[in-house]
């Protein structure tokens, strides 16, 4: 059987030595997007991710935790499926600190330890229910769903920027239409529904102008990390150099859409057992059913725009709708 690791991302935005060097670095004439008090936000809820973790996907090999440094006060390091990756444990130092993810997506590759087969996690997405390693892993190959897409451009943020660095390189290696019709099964998938309709739609289009990206873990190859690289080693170490998101820069996005215009990929419709949502006032009742009836195997639950009572309240709640479905200590925490 192959061994099958999970990657996850954390820090701890409230913690004053962070800040100071935060702010040490950050430019003062420009607005910064990953500024955002929500990018750097922590909810106490990320023990239920490990518990989650332990309770619904056994079958981990190991769990590759990355920080700055920071520590849960809570977490056990010492727990054999777990190691724990600084930023200079797979970071050139020269580019350090960093306060932009896009570095560290791009460089999971170097983790000392990473399985070939490998799962990408944001903090902010929960496994719920049992979930089986063929949700990402099939014949050896990645799970993902392959849907042509249209790119909409916005004056907030710079995702838009980073998706159009991602495709400029995805067209330039690959031609569209031979690159759809080699694998046409994998374009066109009956496990995919209406959402095959775009591909359609686009296919007369000569080049790729998005895919469907999805708010869900990605599951990766270091292989295919390493082509990429061999590929456009420049551009992506512009990116990695970048202590802050640009617009400039490319994100994991591109590993993913690498191989899914490759067609290394197992055709799944990643929607259907998973929700992504942006957490409110006006939603988290259904979010609090949907954990605690376990509606889903995943959720991703996205932070945003709260005032300090909203976020108080909704935290307590949050944690209480674990507490119903993951209420014993994993082996991660002390």
């Amino acid at each position: 059987m192959d061994n099958i690791d999970f990657v996850i991302p954390w820090v701890d935005g409230s913690d004053k030595e962070w800040q100071n060097s935060f702010n040490q670095y950050a430019p003062k004439s420009a607005q910064i997007n990953d500024a955002r008090a929500e990018r750097y936000r922590d909810w106490g809820l990320l023990k239920y991710w490990f518990r989650g973790v332990e309770k619904f996907t056994p079958w981990v090999r190991k769990i590759h935790f990355i920080t700055c440094g920071q520590l849960p006060e809570w977490l056990n390091i010492d727990t054999q499926k777990l190691h724990w990756v600084k930023h200079e444990d797979f970071i050139d130092t020269t580019y350090l600190p960093i306060f932009n993810v896009n570095p560290l997506e791009l460089n999971l590759h170097r983790i000392k330890g990473l399985s070939e087969q490998f799962v990408y996690f944001n903090d902010d997405t929960f496994i719920l229910r049992t979930l089986p390693k063929e949700r990402f892993f099939r014949k050896g190959l990645p799970c993902d769903t392959a849907v042509c897409n249209l790119l909409q451009p916005t004056f907030e943020g710079v995702m838009s920027h980073i998706m159009v660095n991602n495709m400029a390189l995805i067209n330039a290696h690959f031609d569209k239409r031979k690159a759809i019709k080699q694998h046409i099964g994998k374009w066109f998938n009956i496990q995919y529904g209406a959402q095959q309709l775009r591909t359609l739609l686009l296919y007369p289009w000569p080049a790729f102008s998005n895919l469907y990206e999805h708010h869900q873990p990605n599951a990766y190859l270091k292989s295919t990390y390493e082509e990429v690289w061999e590929n456009y080693g420049s551009h992506l170490l512009a990116t990695s150099m970048t202590r802050f998101r640009d617009i400039c820069n490319c994100s994991q996005w591109l590993m993913r859409d690498w191989r899914l215009v490759k067609g290394e990929f197992e055709p799944i419709n990643v929607a259907s057992g998973s929700r992504s949502c942006m957490l409110g006032i006006d939603n988290i009742k259904s979010i609090l059913r949907d954990i605690k009836q376990q509606r889903k195997q995943m959720i991703c639950i996205n932070d945003n725009h709260l005032s300090l009572a909203q976020i108080e309240s909704i935290q307590t709640a949050l944690i209480q709708a674990f507490e119903t479905i993951l209420p014993e200590k994993s082996s991660f925490e002390k």
